[in-house]
């Protein structure tokens, strides 16, 4: 299963495209925003964020562990964390496994709006 699921991710995206999403992962900080102030600091960028959201990392994410995303939901002043119990790690969110699949659908659905 994993091996196609690779393959195909690799084959849909350009090389440069990756990279530039590696560089942001292990370069991106939102305290580093240019000409808003903040000088760095992540925790008050986090704060200033004031969209509602439901922030649902899989439990061995090891790209957004949920300790990460913890550590952010803890300053975001209308987020709630809801860890997904999975064994799929990054692609629990893929539909590839019906519990985490409803577990996901359980947590969104009464939240969504057309």
């Amino acid at each position: 299963m994993w091996v196609p699921l690779i393959k195909a991710l690799r084959e849909c995206r350009e090389t440069n495209n990756l990279l530039a999403m590696l560089w942001t992962w292990q370069n991106g900080n939102v305290g580093a925003t240019p000409s808003r102030g903040f000088n760095g600091d992540q925790v008050a960028a986090l704060k200033t964020i004031k969209a509602k959201m439901i922030v649902l990392p899989a439990l061995k994410d090891l790209y957004f562990p949920p300790e990460d995303e913890e550590f952010a939901v803890s300053h975001f002043p209308n987020a709630e964390l809801r860890v997904i119990p999975d064994v799929y790690a990054h692609f629990a969110r893929g539909g590839t496994n019906p519990e985490d699949t409803a577990f996901h659908d359980d947590v969104l659905l009464p939240h969504h709006v057309c």
